[in-house]
């Protein structure tokens, strides 16, 4: 279970994001790690990382959420008939945060296109405008 918490409310991706395992946290959230859960004290995986100075944490994420952007925008052209449309990446976007101002994603099994392709610039908008 990659959401597996603690008694203390930790994850396998907060305990990533406190050690400074770009990698990991990337590979965490594509295999579907909720990015909302909160430890005991009410910190995201997100937050941890900021507060510990781990940029290339940050920019998992910020990579990770490009990746989801895609996947809706492919899926809403799809959707549409568009030409030209990409495959979307598998994996899972899971929630995003409140910290980065956004709700919502394809879950573990995917979503329809059309809830797929829903705010999908919101969320890389609220993301860049956090001042990360």
């Amino acid at each position: 279970e990659v959401n597996l918490q603690n008694s203390d409310g930790w994850t396998a991706l907060m305990d990533a994001a406190i050690k400074g395992h770009p990698a990991t946290v990337l590979r965490l959230l594509r295999a579907g790690a909720d990015m909302t859960l909160r430890t005991a004290e009410g910190k995201t995986a997100l937050q941890i990382a900021k507060e510990k100075g781990h940029t290339e944490c940050v920019a998992a994420v910020k990579t990770f959420l490009g990746e989801v952007a895609a996947a809706r925008r492919d899926a809403a052209a799809v959707e549409a008939g568009g030409a030209g449309a990409g495959s979307a990446s598998g994996g899972s976007s899971g929630p995003v945060p409140e910290e980065i101002g956004a709700a919502g994603g394809a879950g573990a099994g995917g979503a329809p296109a059309g809830e797929a392709a829903a705010g999908a610039s919101a969320v890389t908008s609220a993301f860049i405008g956090e001042g990360g």
